[in-house]
C-alpha cells in the first residue's frame, strides 16, 4: 500500500510555481535591462532556469544566454544561493529546500529589429525571449510582469493588464509571445469584429497617420471576412519607424514591425509596409492557431523542425497581398503585379529545381554554404503554391470552394491542438472534396514547375514567359572589394566559368590583357556577346593563373500575368469570387 501511494505521488505533476518578473531600466544608455524573477512554491533541492535559444517565429538559433550578465540568486531568508551552469543556457540554482527565491541578472539588448530587443534613452523594447529565463518544467505556470517605465513613457503590449504597470500572462509561452514597447508612443485605436485594435506608432512615419490606420483597418476587416470572428479581445500593432529597414514578427495577439519611416512618402514603399502589416496579421491564424504540433508549447532549448513553413509563411504571403486587394487598397491589376514580382523572383532561383518546398521548410535552421545554388524561399514557393491550390480548388468545384475553406477547416480541426506534418493534404482534400495527392507529390514534396497557364486560365488570368533580352553570360557572379578589385562570389557548376575551373574566391585581375574593376564590371560585361572568348588573369591565393571562358547566351525571361481582356462568363464568375 505504501509503495502504491509513493508511485501515485511520483506520477503527479509538480505544483505550479508563482512567478513574477520585474524589469527596470535605470541607465538606458548602457543597453542593460535589470531583470528580477521572484519564484514561490519551489520544491526540491535545486531549480533550473534557462534562457531560450531562439524566438518563435524566427527560425534561427540566437542563443540569448550570451547577453546575460551578473546572475545571482537568493533565498527567502536573504541568503545567497549557490548556482552553476549545466549547459550553454541553463543555470542550476541550489535552493537547499527554500520555498521562495529571487533571481537577478542583467540582459544586454541593443538591436532594434522585428526579432530583437533594444534599450536606449528613447525606448525600452523587448521580446521576452531576450530577457526572461524560464523555470525548466514550469513553463505552464501563470506569470506576472512588473514594469517601471521612465517618466513620460507609455507602455504598449498585448499582455492583459493587472494593475498599474503590471501585466499577467497565462504561462511563459504567452509572456514571451507578447513584445513590450515603452517610450514616447502615439496610440490610435479602432474596432473590428467586436475587438479593439491598437496601432502603436513610435517615431515619425512620413505618411498621414489617420490614412495609415484606416488602411490597416481595411486589412483587418478583409482578413476577418476570410477567417471569421477574431480569436482575441485586443490586438496590438507595434510599429517602429527608424531610418532603416527591418520587417515584422508575428505574435499571439500582436505584431512588431520595423520599417524605414522616411520611405513611406513613396507609394511603393508605403504599399510594401502595408503588406508587412497584412502578412503579420494573418499569422495570428496561420501558425499561431493553425500550427504544427511542435510549434507550441515550445521547446526553447533547440531547433524545432517542421516541413510546413511553405504553408505558414508562403500562404501568409498569399493572403497578405490578397487581403490588400479584397480590402480595396490594391486594384486587381496592382495585385497581379505583386504576384508577378514574386513569381519572377522565384523563377530566378536555381534551387527551386533541387529543393522542394517541404525540404526548404525543414532546412530553414540550416544555412548551406552554397545556399544560392540549392535553396529556395518557402515564402515565395509557398505563395505560388497557395495561388495554385486556390485556383485549382475553385476550378474543380466550379467556384463553390476555395483555399479560404481549407484555412477555416484547418483552424477548426487544429484549434488548441496543432496538427501532424503530414496532415495538410488531408485538410485540402476534405475542404475541397477532391484528391490533391498528385499535386502534392509533384509540387510540394517534389520540384516540378507549376503549370501556371493551365491553372490560371479558368480564372481569367493569362500567363506568358517572354524573352526580354539575350545577354552574354560568364556563369559567375562577382563582388567589388577593396581597391576596386573583382572577387568571384559565386560560380555555377554548369556554366562557362565552372567548366573553365574558375573558383569562388578567385580575384579577377584582367580580361584580354585589360584590367578589370569592380565598379565597372557591369559595363564591361554589357559590351561582350555570347560566343566571345575571354581569357581572365586571376589570383588564386598566392598563384597567378589564366583561364579562358567562352561566354554563353543567357535569356532574360520575364513571367507575365495579365487579366483576360474579355473573360468568358464562367471565367468572370471565378475571377469575381477570387478577387473582390
Amino acid at each position: 500500500m505504501r509503495a502504491a501511494l509513493l508511485s501515485l505521488f511520483l506520477a503527479l505533476p509538480s505544483l505550479a510555481l508563482d512567478i513574477v518578473y520585474d524589469v527596470r531600466t535605470p541607465r538606458p544608455t548602457t543597453h542593460l535591462f535589470h531583470v528580477t524573477i521572484e519564484l514561490s512554491g519551489i520544491e526540491g533541492d535545486s531549480l533550473d532556469l534557462a534562457m531560450p535559444a531562439w524566438t518563435p517565429g524566427y527560425y534561427k538559433v540566437q542563443n540569448h544566454a550570451k547577453n546575460i550578465r551578473e546572475f545571482a540568486a537568493r533565498g527567502d531568508d536573504g541568503r545567497a544561493l549557490a548556482f552553476e551552469m549545466t549547459d550553454k543556457q541553463t543555470w542550476r540554482v541550489r535552493t537547499g529546500g527554500v520555498r521562495s527565491a529571487k533571481v537577478s541578472y542583467l540582459a544586454y539588448a541593443h538591436s532594434l529589429s522585428p526579432t530583437g530587443s533594444d534599450l536606449t534613452d528613447e525606448h525600452a523594447y523587448f521580446h521576452g525571449t531576450w530577457l526572461f529565463m524560464y523555470a525548466v518544467g514550469h513553463t505552464k505556470s501563470p506569470v506576472t510582469l512588473r514594469l517601471h517605465p521612465l517618466p513620460g513613457w507609455k507602455t504598449a503590449t498585448g499582455l492583459d493588464p493587472a494593475g498599474e504597470d503590471t501585466w499577467r500572462a497565462a504561462d511563459y509561452d504567452v509572456l514571451v509571445d507578447s513584445p513590450v514597447l515603452m517610450g514616447d508612443i502615439d496610440v490610435r485605436t479602432f474596432e473590428a469584429g467586436g475587438a479593439v485594435h491598437e496601432v502603436v506608432i513610435h517615431k515619425s512615419p512620413a505618411c498621414d497617420r489617420a490614412v495609415m490606420v484606416e488602411d490597416i483597418r481595411k486589412i483587418v476587416e478583409a482578413q476577418l471576412a476570410i477567417m471569421g470572428p477574431p480569436p482575441y479581445k485586443r490586438y496590438v500593432f507595434l510599429l517602429h519607424f527608424p531610418r532603416w529597414w527591418g520587417g515584422g514578427l508575428e505574435h499571439l495577439n500582436s505584431t512588431s514591425i520595423v520599417h524605414n519611416g522616411e520611405a513611406l512618402s513613396d507609394r511603393g514603399q508605403y504599399v510594401q509596409f502595408l503588406f508587412i502589416v497584412s502578412h503579420e496579421f494573418f499569422h495570428l491564424w496561420n501558425v499561431k492557431r493553425i500550427r504544427p504540433a511542435q510549434l507550441g508549447p515550445f521547446d526553447y532549448s533547440k531547433e524545432v523542425m517542421t516541413k510546413n513553413l511553405w504553408v505558414h509563411e508562403g500562404f501568409t504571403n498569399y493572403y497578405g497581398w490578397l487581403a490588400m486587394e479584397r480590402g480595396g487598397i490594391l486594384k486587381r491589376e496592382e495585385y497581379l503585379g505583386k504576384v508577378q514580382e514574386e513569381l519572377n523572383h522565384l523563377m530566378r532561383r536555381a534551387g527551386r529545381r533541387i529543393t522542394s518546398p517541404e525540404m526548404a521548410s525543414w532546412h530553414t535552421w540550416l544555412d548551406p554554404d552554397d545556399s544560392e545554388d540549392v535553396e529556395v524561399s518557402y515564402y515565395m514557393s509557398g505563395h505560388l503554391l497557395g495561388l495554385a491550390l486556390d485556383a485549382s480548388i475553385r476550378r474543380r468545384t466550379e467556384g463553390k470552394r476555395s483555399l479560404d475553406d481549407v484555412m477555416r477547416l484547418a483552424l477548426e480541426k487544429t484549434r488548441d491542438a496543432g496538427y501532424g506534418d503530414d496532415d495538410w493534404l488531408a485538410f485540402v482534400n476534405e475542404a475541397s472534396g477532391s484528391d490533391f495527392a498528385e499535386f502534392f507529390a509533384r509540387h510540394v514534396s517534389g520540384t516540378q514547375e507549376l503549370p501556371y497557364a493551365e491553372l490560371l486560365a479558368p480564372l481569367g488570368v493569362t500567363y506568358e514567359a517572354k524573352v526580354d533580352a539575350t545577354e552574354a553570360d560568364p556563369g559567375l557572379e562577382i563582388q567589388g572589394i577593396a581597391e576596386d578589385l573583382v572577387r568571384v562570389r559565386r560560380v555555377r557548376d554548369d556554366g562557362p566559368a565552372g567548366e573553365a575551373e574558375i573558383d569562388e574566391g578567385d580575384i579577377l585581375l584582367a580580361a584580354g590583357g585589360q584590367r578589370l574593376r569592380g565598379s565597372e564590371w557591369g559595363k564591361w560585361l554589357a559590351k561582350r556577346k555570347p560566343g566571345d572568348e575571354v581569357t581572365f588573369t586571376l589570383f588564386r591565393g598566392e598563384r597567378m593563373l589564366q583561364k579562358t571562358v567562352t561566354l554563353a547566351a543567357k535569356q532574360k525571361i520575364v513571367h507575365q500575368l495579365q487579366l483576360t481582356g474579355k473573360p468568358a462568363p464562367e471565367q468572370k464568375a471565378l475571377l469575381d469570387g477570387w478577387l473582390k
